[in-house]
Protein backbone atom coordinates (compact mmCIF):
# COMPACT_ATOMS: atom_id res chain seq x y z
CA UNK A 1 0.00 0.00 0.00
CA UNK A 2 1.22 3.84 -1.05
CA UNK A 3 0.83 6.04 1.89
CA UNK A 4 2.14 9.85 1.43
CA UNK A 5 2.45 11.03 5.11
CA UNK A 6 2.60 14.77 4.93
CA UNK A 7 4.91 16.52 8.12
CA UNK A 8 3.45 19.85 8.83
CA UNK A 9 6.92 19.87 10.91
CA UNK A 10 5.69 18.01 13.49
CA UNK A 11 8.28 15.94 16.13
CA UNK A 12 5.64 12.97 15.56
CA UNK A 13 5.96 12.35 12.41
CA UNK A 14 8.81 9.96 12.97
CA UNK A 15 6.80 8.07 15.53
CA UNK A 16 3.53 8.03 13.18
CA UNK A 17 5.76 6.56 10.21
CA UNK A 18 7.08 3.67 12.23
CA UNK A 19 3.32 3.06 13.71
CA UNK A 20 2.02 3.21 10.00
CA UNK A 21 5.16 0.65 9.45
CA UNK A 22 4.71 -1.88 12.02
CA UNK A 23 0.53 -1.61 11.49
CA UNK A 24 0.63 -1.79 7.50
CA UNK A 25 2.03 -4.89 5.98
CA UNK A 26 3.71 -4.50 3.10
CA UNK A 27 3.36 -0.33 3.57
CA UNK A 28 5.61 1.76 1.15
CA UNK A 29 5.45 5.44 3.10
CA UNK A 30 6.36 8.55 1.76
CA UNK A 31 7.21 11.47 3.83
CA UNK A 32 6.99 14.64 2.36
CA UNK A 33 7.05 17.94 3.78
CA UNK A 34 4.08 19.95 3.98
CA UNK A 35 5.82 22.94 1.94
CA UNK A 36 7.08 20.33 -0.45
CA UNK A 37 3.51 18.70 -1.27
CA UNK A 38 1.50 22.29 -0.96
CA UNK A 39 4.09 24.72 -0.78
CA UNK A 40 6.13 24.11 -4.23
CA UNK A 41 4.97 25.89 -7.45
CA UNK A 42 4.42 22.32 -9.30
CA UNK A 43 1.50 20.43 -8.45
CA UNK A 44 2.28 17.31 -6.78
CA UNK A 45 1.01 14.44 -8.31
CA UNK A 46 -1.20 12.89 -5.24
CA UNK A 47 -2.72 10.25 -7.74
CA UNK A 48 0.18 7.25 -7.09
CA UNK A 49 -1.29 7.01 -3.41
CA UNK A 50 -3.82 5.10 -1.51
CA UNK A 51 -4.00 7.03 1.51
CA UNK A 52 -3.25 10.24 2.30
CA UNK A 53 -2.05 11.10 6.24
CA UNK A 54 -1.94 14.74 7.63
CA UNK A 55 0.44 14.43 10.30
CA UNK A 56 0.14 16.67 13.80
CA UNK A 57 1.98 19.88 13.82
CA UNK A 58 2.09 23.10 15.36
CA UNK A 59 0.03 26.43 14.69
CA UNK A 60 -3.45 25.98 13.71
CA UNK A 61 -5.17 25.10 10.31
CA UNK A 62 -5.48 28.52 9.05
CA UNK A 63 -1.15 28.29 8.94
CA UNK A 64 -1.72 25.52 6.77
CA UNK A 65 -2.92 27.12 3.76
CA UNK A 66 -4.24 24.95 0.30
CA UNK A 67 -4.99 21.32 2.02
CA UNK A 68 -8.37 21.59 -0.39
CA UNK A 69 -6.09 19.44 -2.98
CA UNK A 70 -5.48 16.39 -0.64
CA UNK A 71 -8.99 16.66 0.73
CA UNK A 72 -10.35 16.85 -2.52
CA UNK A 73 -8.58 14.00 -4.15
CA UNK A 74 -10.80 11.94 -3.71
CA UNK A 75 -8.35 10.00 -1.81
CA UNK A 76 -8.74 8.48 1.53
CA UNK A 77 -7.74 10.93 3.89
CA UNK A 78 -6.45 10.59 8.15
CA UNK A 79 -5.72 13.85 10.03
CA UNK A 80 -3.97 13.51 13.26
CA UNK A 81 -4.51 16.45 15.29
CA UNK A 82 -3.74 19.26 13.82
CA UNK A 83 -4.43 16.75 10.48
CA UNK A 84 -8.29 16.54 11.90
CA UNK A 85 -8.66 20.30 12.73
CA UNK A 86 -7.72 21.21 9.09
CA UNK A 87 -10.66 18.44 7.67
CA UNK A 88 -12.93 19.91 10.25
CA UNK A 89 -12.09 23.75 9.43
CA UNK A 90 -12.32 22.62 5.34
CA UNK A 91 -16.20 22.26 5.80
CA UNK A 92 -16.71 25.03 7.93
CA UNK A 93 -16.36 23.80 11.31
CA UNK A 94 -14.62 26.16 13.92
CA UNK A 95 -11.30 25.52 16.06
CA UNK A 96 -11.17 27.26 19.32
CA UNK A 97 -8.36 27.18 22.20
CA UNK A 98 -9.19 24.49 24.89
CA UNK A 99 -8.84 25.68 28.59
CA UNK A 100 -5.73 24.56 29.64
CA UNK A 101 -2.93 22.28 27.42
CA UNK A 102 -3.42 18.74 26.89
CA UNK A 103 0.77 17.92 26.09
CA UNK A 104 1.79 14.43 27.26
CA UNK A 105 -1.66 13.62 28.99
CA UNK A 106 -4.01 10.66 28.89
CA UNK A 107 -7.46 9.97 28.62
CA UNK A 108 -9.78 7.31 28.08
CA UNK A 109 -12.21 7.20 25.28
CA UNK A 110 -14.98 4.92 24.40
CA UNK A 111 -13.95 4.14 20.59
CA UNK A 112 -15.97 1.43 18.59
CA UNK A 113 -16.78 -0.38 21.43
CA UNK A 114 -13.97 -0.31 23.53
CA UNK A 115 -12.40 2.01 26.32
CA UNK A 116 -8.98 2.79 25.75
CA UNK A 117 -6.23 5.97 26.74
CA UNK A 118 -5.11 8.13 24.59
CA UNK A 119 -2.16 10.33 24.46
CA UNK A 120 -3.18 14.08 23.80
CA UNK A 121 -0.73 16.90 22.86
CA UNK A 122 -3.30 19.98 21.77
CA UNK A 123 -4.55 23.06 22.75
CA UNK A 124 -6.80 23.93 20.13
CA UNK A 125 -9.74 21.35 19.16
CA UNK A 126 -12.54 21.01 16.95
CA UNK A 127 -15.17 23.49 18.66
CA UNK A 128 -17.86 23.13 16.16
CA UNK A 129 -17.84 20.28 13.56
CA UNK A 130 -18.19 21.34 10.15
CA UNK A 131 -20.61 20.09 7.36
CA UNK A 132 -20.91 16.61 6.97
CA UNK A 133 -18.29 15.14 9.84
CA UNK A 134 -20.05 13.15 12.59
CA UNK A 135 -18.56 12.26 15.73
CA UNK A 136 -17.44 9.11 16.35
CA UNK A 137 -15.48 9.76 19.67
CA UNK A 138 -15.57 12.44 22.59
CA UNK A 139 -13.92 12.57 25.29
CA UNK A 140 -15.59 13.21 28.94
CA UNK A 141 -15.66 17.06 28.63
CA UNK A 142 -17.35 16.58 25.25
CA UNK A 143 -14.12 17.50 23.08
CA UNK A 144 -14.10 15.71 19.59
CA UNK A 145 -12.07 13.05 19.71
CA UNK A 146 -12.25 11.20 15.91
CA UNK A 147 -14.70 12.10 13.50
CA UNK A 148 -15.48 10.82 9.90
CA UNK A 149 -17.13 12.73 6.91
CA UNK A 150 -20.69 11.32 6.10
CA UNK A 151 -19.71 10.43 2.17
CA UNK A 152 -16.49 11.26 1.36
CA UNK A 153 -13.33 8.70 2.37
CA UNK A 154 -11.87 11.03 5.32
CA UNK A 155 -11.25 10.28 9.08
CA UNK A 156 -9.68 12.40 11.98
CA UNK A 157 -8.53 11.60 15.40
CA UNK A 158 -7.52 14.57 17.55
CA UNK A 159 -5.49 12.24 19.91
CA UNK A 160 -2.10 11.04 18.58
CA UNK A 161 -2.26 7.10 18.31
CA UNK A 162 1.57 7.16 17.86
CA UNK A 163 2.66 8.21 20.81
CA UNK A 164 3.61 5.43 23.29
CA UNK A 165 1.00 6.47 25.68
CA UNK A 166 -1.88 5.56 23.40
CA UNK A 167 -3.18 2.33 24.02
CA UNK A 168 -3.35 -0.48 21.66
CA UNK A 169 -2.83 1.94 18.49
CA UNK A 170 -3.12 -0.54 16.27
CA UNK A 171 -6.80 -0.73 16.71
CA UNK A 172 -6.77 2.80 15.72
CA UNK A 173 -5.12 2.24 12.21
CA UNK A 174 -7.15 -1.10 12.05
CA UNK A 175 -10.43 1.09 12.10
CA UNK A 176 -9.18 3.62 9.56
CA UNK A 177 -8.23 1.10 7.18
CA UNK A 178 -11.17 -0.55 7.35
CA UNK A 179 -13.71 2.72 7.16
CA UNK A 180 -11.73 3.30 3.87
CA UNK A 181 -12.23 -0.50 2.82
CA UNK A 182 -8.28 -0.43 2.52
CA UNK A 183 -8.46 -3.59 4.48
Amino acid sequence: MNILLIDNNDSFTNNLEHLLAREIAEAEIAVFSYAQVLGGEAAFDLSVYELIIISPGPGCPADYPGYELVIESGLPVLGICLGMQILNEYFGGRTARLDGCFHGRTERIDFVGKNLAVARYHSLYCDELGRGLKLLSKNSAQVPMAVAHENLPLLGYQFHPESFLTEQPGVFIEFALHHFGLL
